[in-house]
């Protein structure tokens, strides 16, 4: 089993902020390593640097049905449960979360929607379950697929805010730590709008976290230097190890960045906590004649 430390300082906590006084400064690289990509495979590239990317994922109709569906869902965001409280939260069951700070107008701004699959199966369909994203996870996770939780994350125009540097898995309750997400672009996302920023290979150990404001983060000075943006056109999939160190920083411009983001188990995890809903299968190979 991994163990790790985790230093907890509640709400009095605080890590070194960046110059511009963030928690998440800019990368000193983009990623664009789409030949060695190519010529490794994602299965090797992904073992090698915790993540690999799927250009085109989804067809530009595809891209615009999912669009059309997450504006109709968040319509309604007044009739999902609110959930903010960390480790509250049923993965899959539906919920939102709201941005600290109101929009240009004054009014509330949704962050995330978690649990969409239970509010659309259109939306399951294509960011979920899409044919090429489970043939891609099979070669990473094997026989087995399973899905641990489904969100929408949200970056408004001006309004996004920032997720500090740390790993998934320290929030999940899993052993050993072998989980998998895959983050789908559904607008345009650049370093303007907050796209991802990953530290390439660091999927291959715990690092320390400290717990800020309820949060687990990770001191950006062990980041920075090793990171790059991951820039995603819409349809674009990214798809990176539970472990793999990450961040995203305010949205500044004035265009919107929505993803989808859903994480996967290959089957026969521990799970540590006796009241979490396990992971649904969504493909077996083995079940295939």
């Amino acid at each position: 089993m991994v163990t790790f430390h985790v230093r907890n300082h509640g709400r009095a906590g605080r890590l070194p902020l960046t110059a511009s006084g963030t928690r998440v400064g800019r990368a000193p690289a983009v990623w664009a390593d789409h030949d060695t990509l190519r010529s490794q495979g994602h299965a090797s590239y992904f073992a090698r640097n915790g993540m690999t990317v799927l250009p085109g994922l989804l067809s530009p109709s595809e891209v615009e049905f999912c669009s059309r569906g997450i504006d109709q869902m968040i319509a309604g965001w007044e009739g999902i449960p609110n959930v903010r409280v960390i480790g509250k939260r049923n993965p899959r069951a539906p919920s939102y979360d709201l941005e600290d700070r109101p929009g240009p107008a004054g009014g509330t701004v949704v962050r995330k929607v978690t649990g969409f699959s239970q509010l659309s199966a259109a939306l399951c369909h294509c960011l979920v379950e899409h044919p090429a994203l489970i043939d891609a996870l099979h070669l990473i996770l094997g026989d087995r697929v399973e899905l641990y939780r489904d969100a929408i994350m949200f970056k408004a125009a001006e309004v996004g805010q920032e997720k500090p540097w740390h790993q998934d898995a320290v929030y999940w309750p899993f052993r050993p730590m072998n989980l998998v997400s895959a983050m789908i672009a559904i607008d345009r996302s650049s370093p303007e709008n907050g796209c991802l920023q990953v530290v390439p290979g660091s999927h291959r150990r715990v690092v320390e976290h400290q717990k800020v404001n309820w949060e687990l983060q990770v001191d950006p000075a062990a980041c920075e230097r090793d990171s790059v943006y991951i820039p995603l056109e819409p349809g674009d999939c990214l798809i990176f190890h539970s472990l793999l160190l990450h961040a995203s920083a305010h949205n500044t411009s004035r265009h919107r960045r929505r993803v989808s983001i859903t994480s996967y188990s290959p089957g026969g995890l521990e799970i540590l906590d006796p009241d979490l809903d396990p992971p649904v299968l969504i493909s077996d190979l083995s079940d295939r004649v």
